[in-house]
Protein backbone atom coordinates (compact mmCIF):
# COMPACT_ATOMS: atom_id res chain seq x y z
CA UNK A 1 0.00 0.00 0.00
CA UNK A 2 1.40 2.93 -0.86
CA UNK A 3 2.15 5.37 2.06
CA UNK A 4 2.47 9.31 1.02
CA UNK A 5 3.99 10.40 4.03
CA UNK A 6 6.89 7.70 3.89
CA UNK A 7 7.59 8.60 0.22
CA UNK A 8 8.03 12.43 0.42
CA UNK A 9 9.98 11.71 3.10
CA UNK A 10 12.45 9.28 1.36
CA UNK A 11 12.00 11.23 -1.75
CA UNK A 12 12.77 14.57 -0.20
CA UNK A 13 14.24 14.02 2.91
CA UNK A 14 15.77 17.52 3.91
CA UNK A 15 13.77 18.72 6.36
CA UNK A 16 13.17 21.90 7.95
CA UNK A 17 13.61 21.72 11.67
CA UNK A 18 11.80 24.20 14.07
CA UNK A 19 12.28 24.65 17.99
CA UNK A 20 15.92 23.67 18.33
CA UNK A 21 17.80 26.31 16.48
CA UNK A 22 21.09 28.28 17.68
CA UNK A 23 19.80 31.26 15.48
CA UNK A 24 15.42 31.95 16.71
CA UNK A 25 12.89 32.24 14.46
CA UNK A 26 15.49 30.26 12.12
CA UNK A 27 14.94 26.28 11.17
CA UNK A 28 17.78 23.86 10.92
CA UNK A 29 17.83 22.27 7.69
CA UNK A 30 19.52 18.53 8.01
CA UNK A 31 18.39 15.22 6.40
CA UNK A 32 16.19 12.72 8.38
CA UNK A 33 15.72 8.80 7.79
CA UNK A 34 12.32 7.77 8.78
CA UNK A 35 12.53 4.57 10.86
CA UNK A 36 9.55 2.39 9.94
CA UNK A 37 7.87 -0.70 11.34
CA UNK A 38 4.71 -3.02 10.17
CA UNK A 39 3.45 -4.01 7.13
CA UNK A 40 2.55 -1.37 5.43
CA UNK A 41 5.24 0.77 6.45
CA UNK A 42 4.71 3.50 9.26
CA UNK A 43 7.19 6.16 9.95
CA UNK A 44 7.50 5.68 14.30
CA UNK A 45 10.56 7.81 14.19
CA UNK A 46 13.36 10.08 12.67
CA UNK A 47 17.27 9.58 12.87
CA UNK A 48 19.57 12.64 12.04
CA UNK A 49 22.24 14.73 13.14
CA UNK A 50 23.38 18.08 12.82
CA UNK A 51 26.26 20.57 13.92
CA UNK A 52 26.55 21.10 17.50
CA UNK A 53 26.46 24.79 16.91
CA UNK A 54 23.33 25.00 15.27
CA UNK A 55 21.74 24.11 18.20
CA UNK A 56 20.31 26.18 21.47
CA UNK A 57 22.22 25.25 24.18
CA UNK A 58 18.88 24.27 26.20
CA UNK A 59 17.99 22.11 23.42
CA UNK A 60 21.22 19.82 24.18
CA UNK A 61 20.49 19.50 27.74
CA UNK A 62 16.72 18.18 27.39
CA UNK A 63 13.87 16.60 24.87
CA UNK A 64 12.13 19.16 22.71
CA UNK A 65 8.80 19.69 20.85
CA UNK A 66 10.06 20.72 17.35
CA UNK A 67 8.01 21.07 13.56
CA UNK A 68 9.57 19.39 10.93
CA UNK A 69 8.71 20.44 7.31
CA UNK A 70 8.95 18.43 4.58
CA UNK A 71 8.53 19.77 0.69
CA UNK A 72 8.19 17.62 -2.04
CA UNK A 73 7.15 18.37 -5.65
CA UNK A 74 5.15 21.96 -6.63
CA UNK A 75 4.49 23.75 -9.27
CA UNK A 76 1.91 26.60 -10.94
CA UNK A 77 -0.25 24.44 -12.60
CA UNK A 78 -1.25 27.51 -15.60
CA UNK A 79 -5.11 27.38 -17.49
CA UNK A 80 -2.85 27.05 -20.86
CA UNK A 81 -2.72 23.35 -20.37
CA UNK A 82 -6.57 22.84 -20.30
CA UNK A 83 -8.60 22.47 -23.17
CA UNK A 84 -10.93 24.27 -21.00
CA UNK A 85 -9.35 28.17 -20.94
CA UNK A 86 -12.48 28.67 -18.36
CA UNK A 87 -10.47 26.54 -15.81
CA UNK A 88 -8.59 29.22 -12.98
CA UNK A 89 -5.14 28.55 -12.35
CA UNK A 90 -3.51 26.98 -9.03
CA UNK A 91 -0.69 25.81 -7.52
CA UNK A 92 0.14 22.27 -6.64
CA UNK A 93 2.60 20.98 -3.67
CA UNK A 94 2.90 17.93 -1.56
CA UNK A 95 4.00 18.72 2.13
CA UNK A 96 4.05 17.43 5.12
CA UNK A 97 4.34 19.25 8.39
CA UNK A 98 5.30 16.90 11.41
CA UNK A 99 5.38 17.42 15.27
CA UNK A 100 7.47 15.40 17.84
CA UNK A 101 9.69 14.96 20.55
CA UNK A 102 13.36 15.89 19.32
CA UNK A 103 15.86 14.26 22.02
CA UNK A 104 19.91 14.95 21.40
CA UNK A 105 22.05 11.58 21.60
CA UNK A 106 25.36 11.71 21.39
CA UNK A 107 25.33 7.55 21.15
CA UNK A 108 23.17 8.02 17.81
CA UNK A 109 26.22 9.88 16.12
CA UNK A 110 28.17 7.15 14.26
CA UNK A 111 24.60 5.63 13.47
CA UNK A 112 22.90 8.27 12.51
CA UNK A 113 26.15 8.90 9.88
CA UNK A 114 25.76 5.40 8.86
CA UNK A 115 22.30 5.19 8.40
CA UNK A 116 21.88 8.06 6.16
CA UNK A 117 25.08 7.25 3.74
CA UNK A 118 23.79 4.47 3.22
CA UNK A 119 20.08 5.94 2.72
CA UNK A 120 21.84 8.34 0.39
CA UNK A 121 24.18 6.13 -1.55
CA UNK A 122 22.62 2.92 -1.85
CA UNK A 123 21.27 3.50 -5.60
CA UNK A 124 24.74 5.34 -6.72
CA UNK A 125 26.99 3.27 -9.21
CA UNK A 126 29.72 2.96 -7.13
CA UNK A 127 28.19 3.82 -3.28
CA UNK A 128 30.91 5.74 -1.22
CA UNK A 129 31.87 4.87 2.68
CA UNK A 130 32.86 6.22 5.12
CA UNK A 131 36.21 4.26 5.40
CA UNK A 132 37.21 6.07 2.65
CA UNK A 133 37.18 9.65 4.41
CA UNK A 134 40.07 8.58 6.74
CA UNK A 135 40.49 10.28 9.98
CA UNK A 136 38.62 13.00 8.89
CA UNK A 137 35.35 11.45 9.89
CA UNK A 138 36.68 11.42 13.61
CA UNK A 139 37.71 15.10 13.05
CA UNK A 140 33.81 15.58 11.97
CA UNK A 141 32.08 13.69 14.71
CA UNK A 142 33.41 16.04 16.97
CA UNK A 143 31.34 19.19 15.54
CA UNK A 144 28.05 16.44 15.19
CA UNK A 145 25.56 15.18 17.63
CA UNK A 146 23.10 12.56 16.59
CA UNK A 147 19.41 12.91 17.45
CA UNK A 148 15.80 11.08 17.23
CA UNK A 149 12.64 12.25 16.94
CA UNK A 150 9.50 10.31 18.25
CA UNK A 151 5.72 10.53 19.23
CA UNK A 152 5.22 11.68 15.80
CA UNK A 153 1.58 13.70 14.78
CA UNK A 154 1.44 13.98 10.86
CA UNK A 155 -0.33 16.85 9.30
CA UNK A 156 0.31 15.99 5.59
CA UNK A 157 -0.42 18.56 3.09
CA UNK A 158 -1.01 17.13 -0.53
CA UNK A 159 -2.51 19.79 -2.88
CA UNK A 160 -2.05 17.26 -6.12
CA UNK A 161 -5.22 17.91 -7.91
CA UNK A 162 -7.34 14.88 -6.68
CA UNK A 163 -10.32 16.78 -6.98
CA UNK A 164 -10.10 17.72 -10.41
CA UNK A 165 -12.62 16.56 -12.99
CA UNK A 166 -11.14 13.86 -15.33
CA UNK A 167 -10.52 15.83 -18.15
CA UNK A 168 -9.10 18.68 -16.41
CA UNK A 169 -6.64 16.10 -14.49
CA UNK A 170 -5.72 14.51 -17.80
CA UNK A 171 -5.08 17.37 -19.15
CA UNK A 172 -2.74 18.28 -16.68
CA UNK A 173 -0.80 15.29 -16.42
CA UNK A 174 -0.38 14.93 -20.62
CA UNK A 175 0.99 18.76 -20.70
CA UNK A 176 2.88 19.50 -17.56
CA UNK A 177 6.32 19.75 -17.79
CA UNK A 178 7.76 18.60 -14.36
CA UNK A 179 7.56 15.17 -14.59
CA UNK A 180 8.40 15.18 -10.77
CA UNK A 181 5.09 16.70 -10.09
CA UNK A 182 3.02 15.20 -12.77
CA UNK A 183 4.27 11.33 -11.00
CA UNK A 184 3.54 12.64 -7.44
CA UNK A 185 -0.19 13.58 -9.03
CA UNK A 186 -0.91 10.07 -10.84
CA UNK A 187 0.36 8.30 -7.57
CA UNK A 188 -2.02 10.23 -5.01
CA UNK A 189 -5.29 10.75 -7.26
CA UNK A 190 -7.35 7.85 -6.03
CA UNK A 191 -6.26 7.64 -2.13
CA UNK A 192 -7.71 9.68 0.08
CA UNK A 193 -5.02 11.41 2.36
Amino acid sequence: MFNPALQLVRDYPLAAITGVSAYPGLPVHVPLIAQTQGDPEQIISFIGHMAKRNVSPQALQQSQEVGILFCGPEGYITPNLMADRSWIPTWNYARLFVSGQMTFRPELTQSSLEILIQEMEHNQPSPWGMEEAGNRVEQLKEHIIGFSIEKLIFHPLFKLGQDERDNIFSDIIQNHDDNRLVSWMKKVRNISI
